[in-house]
């Protein structure tokens, strides 16, 4: 019985060593870290945002101009969706404005006319920038403005893509004193809204003299003997409207409609009178000898006849000028005129400067153009010395775009 209580005890008692010493903890086998080459990325330079890139050979944002010259070219960077003002000393303002493709570039009229010291440019529907890869800048658009003063300056338009780069405001700096002592010196016309220099044809009267003519005279008869042609203040008598017209046009020497001799020679002026009628004449006549039209702008369409190796010493153009539209069209108070343009190889006008000494006839004085119906203009003029690079010019607009006008170049021999 001992020996069995003896063998409990002791069985008890290794049960319970067994139960008092802790459980070994498996060892997890640990793989060993594979020594993988790592590449470091290359760091992004963080570029601020930096103004782009502009080119040296036009104006971005904003330019101040210095006119030292009679004439200059201004190159300007203009975006799609921007535009241009360019403001002019408050002692001048322009004159004559010559577009180029309205396609390309515009000028706006209505602020032109709230503003008249200012010009607002604004992109055609075909002016876009170039493309990325094309390094080389050319301009796309042209615009040449004379001022009063006579001063003629030609803006070179440069696309662009960022609207930033835009000039949106181009301001002109010249001294206008200085301009006009140039020009008068040089012998070119100056204060263009008054008499101009040398007994040239005041602008305001180049249409509001009467220049009517008798379109029923035969051409076989002969200019009448001119009495001294009142003053422009007299008013001829007013019996009737076929009288006061046939006044107006044998005074019409008087009243500033400009000459084409600087000579007083009443011969020369009857000749050129004469070679005035007859033209006219001619054209009323025979209107189907226009046959070359121009395309239409604005309503108009141009067509013209020379008269080449006259032997005479002036030059007789005869300009026939149709309405197309449904509606009466009113030509501006300088239409016709008459412009010596010059260019450059391209083709590109790169000034604009109107003919002095230069008599019209017309076959209707008001200035109206009923729908689809056709009026004659015939102008003499001294045949002028040209470069290469120039060439004539007739220009017609009328009032509702007048900033577009119709336009058609005049054939010169020997080229």
């Amino acid at each position: 019985m001992k020996t069995i209580n003896s063998f409990l005890v002791l069985l008890f008692a290794s049960t319970l060593l067994a139960a008092q010493q802790p459980t070994a903890t498996p060892t997890k086998q640990v793989t060993p870290p594979s020594h993988t080459r790592r590449v470091p990325r290359p760091a992004t330079l963080a570029t601020p945002n930096s103004p782009p890139q502009t080119s040296s050979d036009f104006y971005v944002g904003e330019a101040k101009v210095d006119v030292t010259k009679d004439e200059t070219v201004v190159r300007l960077a203009m975006a799609q969706h921007g535009s241009i003002l360019i403001e002019l000393p408050a002692n001048d303002g322009p004159r004559y404005i010559i577009p180029g493709d309205p396609e390309m570039a515009t000028v706006d009229q209505k602020a032109l006319e709230r503003n008249k010291r200012a010009i607002v440019v604004r992109p055609g529907s075909q002016f876009v920038p170039p493309r990325h890869n094309v390094k080389a800048r050319s301009p796309a658009a042209t615009v040449t403005a004379q001022m009063r003063s006579g001063l003629v300056v030609t803006f070179l338009f440069y696309p662009v893509e960022d609207l930033a780069q835009n000039v949106h405001r181009c301001v002109l700096n010249y001294n206008r004193d200085e301009v006009v002592a140039r020009r008068r010196a040089a012998g070119l016309p100056v204060n263009l809204d008054d008499k101009e220099q040398g007994g040239e044809k005041t602008i305001a009267q180049s249409t509001a003299a009467p220049t009517s003519t008798d379109v029923e005279k035969p051409k076989g008869d002969k200019p009448e003997e001119r009495t001294p042609p009142q003053r422009a203040e007299s008013s001829p008598p007013a019996e009737t409207k076929a009288k006061e017209v046939e006044e107006s046009r044998l005074n019409s020497s008087a009243l500033g409609n400009s000459v084409v001799s600087t000579s007083p020679n009443s011969e020369n002026n009857s000749e050129v009178v004469a070679s005035l009628h007859n033209a006219l004449d001619q054209a009323t006549k025979r209107p189907k000898q226009f046959k070359n039209w121009t395309h239409s702008m604005h309503g108009l369409k141009l067509s013209l006849l020379q008269d080449h190796d006259s032997g005479k010493p002036f030059n007789v153009v005869t300009v026939a000028v149709k309405n197309t539209t449904g509606d009466s069209l009113r030509l501006v108070a300088d239409s016709p005129d008459l412009f010596i343009e010059t260019v450059d190889e391209k083709g590109a006008t790169l000034n604009v400067k109107s003919i002095s000494n230069t008599r019209t006839e017309t076959s209707n004085t008001s200035g109206a153009i009923a729908p689809g119906t056709t009026v004659y203009f015939v102008i003499a003029y001294s045949s002028p010395v040209l470069d290469a690079h120039q060439r004539l010019k007739i220009v017609v607009a009328q009032t509702n775009a007048a900033d577009e006008p119709a336009s058609i170049k005049l054939a010169i021999g020997g080229r």
